[in-house]
């Protein structure tokens, strides 16, 4: 075993831990968070472990803590527990829902699925295969009841694209028609658990939070949906809240309801983390090496590249081109020289970046190349040529053999295969400790809950779990 070296402790606003399925799916419904490549502020923290409030133990321990930031007021809640994920070791997406601003499309079809088969046979047509009268109540949870409304606005979007691959024949083949059916049902009935497990923890929570804590952790949150949404609707392009209104309303999500979901999802997925991070606090330097010998083949890391790309097209459309003007293969050639005359010149990844942003015409204005070894460099005709290119130089000009256009390109690094060694992997292994930890934690928390709770599902047993 390596000897002991001192390490940065790792602050709680640090953890990088898994956020519940519900929580994901409702941070991309209410366009929570940052685009692709965007950042958002961590949550600083409705539950944050605090030195003042350390007497006592345990669950009174972490309650304490709960409370006391909570009375902080808004400076407590500063955002979504924002980039848990922002430095990656986190499960993949069959464990969780991507956490991205998933917007919808400007004219997405109509489709509102059905909770359970029991609702009856939908309408004839693929646009209103899934669309049935809203209102029913589809579960309580002691007392508190769960909305049909609600359980289709959080899989509205999941189940829209799973409907629009459906081939079209199949809604005249009686077979098919009923599996699909069943599928939606199916997928309907896992959000509805999901809320379930939302509710189970958001009643928790209230029970053992002091009323003023809860009145000033939900007008934080009303005040950090505020800020996200005038954001996410001036990149909409929607000039005023009746406009947001209005585009939600295409969706059949009210703007109230979605308001309700966030808040008690954020407060659930918080209060859940209080209790959870003591846990991490235990992982010592023996479990880290402990990892690190069971798993070496995580840390081995194969040969790569990075390597950035522009595209000059020879096509009708091309940047290089006015708008409606002929595709003109001498102009296009002319464009590619010119450009890679200037790439020639450039001597970092960001001057290069600019150029891809001014000039290219591929899918990445930043110039990011796709792929890093020789199997998935694209386009494939690049790969041996980027793979033999010197750091730091730009390789020759490439015309597509289907005459297409012409391939400029930069390598920035080309590093050797290796094994991450022990000491640079240490926050990695503590980190998927943590989301170990985690998951295994969730589950017995919400077993323990599920177990005292009341769960009625009307006009259906329930179900074993």
């Amino acid at each position: 075993m390596p000897q002991p070296v001192r390490e940065k402790p790792l602050h709680a606003s640090g953890v990088t831990m898994v956020r519940s399925e519900l929580t994901c799916v409702l941070v991309s419904l209410c366009f929570w968070g940052c685009a692709s490549g965007g950042e958002r502020e961590p949550l600083e923290h409705i539950v944050r472990l605090t030195e003042e409030r350390r007497a006592g133990s345990g669950e009174s321990k972490r309650l304490a803590s709960w409370e006391s930031t909570a009375t902080q007021g808004s400076d407590a809640l500063r955002a979504v527990r924002g980039r848990d994920d922002r430095e990656g070791h986190l499960p993949n997406r069959s464990d969780r829902a991507e956490q991205s601003v998933a917007l919808p499309q400007a004219n997405p079809p109509t489709v509102a699925p059905p909770a359970n088969p029991s609702l009856g046979a939908p309408p004839e047509g693929k646009t209103q295969l899934l669309t049935k009268p809203l209102g029913g109540v589809l579960a309580r949870i002691n007392g508190e009841p769960i909305l049909e409304e609600e359980v289709r606005s959080l899989a509205h979007w999941m189940l829209e694209d799973y409907v629009q691959r459906v081939r079209p024949a199949s809604l005249n083949d009686e077979a098919e028609r009923r599996a699909l059916e069943v599928e939606v049902s199916r997928r309907l009935g896992e959000v509805l658990e999901q809320i379930i497990d939302r509710e189970l923890l958001y009643q928790e929570a209230e029970k053992r939070v002091p009323p003023r804590g809860m009145e000033l952790v939900r007008k934080a949150a009303q005040q950090e949906i505020d800020k996200q949404l005038l954001r996410r609707r001036q990149q909409m392009g929607l000039r005023s809240e009746d406009e947001l209104r209005e585009y939600l309303a295409q969706h059949r999500i009210s703007l109230e309801a979605l308001r309700r979901q966030v808040e008690r999802s954020l407060i659930a997925d918080e209060y859940l983390r209080a209790l959870v991070r003591p846990k991490f606090e235990q992982i010592d330097r023996r479990q880290l090496w402990d990892y690190y010998q069971r798993h070496q083949q995580k840390f081995e890391r194969p040969e790569r590249v990075e390597w950035q790309y522009i595209f000059i097209s020879a096509r009708e459309g091309a940047r290089h081109l006015r708008p409606g003007e002929p595709a003109d293969p001498n102009k296009a050639r002319a464009q590619a020289e010119f450009v890679y005359a200037l790439a020639r010149q450039t001597k970092t990844a960001e001057e290069f970046a600019r150029l891809a942003e001014q000039y290219s015409d591929g899918p990445s204005r930043t110039g990011e190349g796709v792929g890093q070894d020789l199997k998935t460099i694209r386009p494939a005709e690049l790969a041996g040529v980027v793979w033999n290119t010197p750091p730091g130089q730009v390789g020759p000009l490439i015309a597509a053999p289907d005459g297409r256009g012409y391939h400029i390109f930069r390598v920035n690094k080309h590093e050797p295969a290796r094994v991450i060694p022990f000491e640079e992997a240490c926050l990695e292994i503590r980190r998927r400790l943590q989301n170990e930890i985690f998951l295994a934690e969730r589950a017995r928390i919400l077993r323990e809950l599920r177990s005292k709770a009341h769960i009625e599902y009307p006009g259906r047993p329930k179900p074993e779990r």
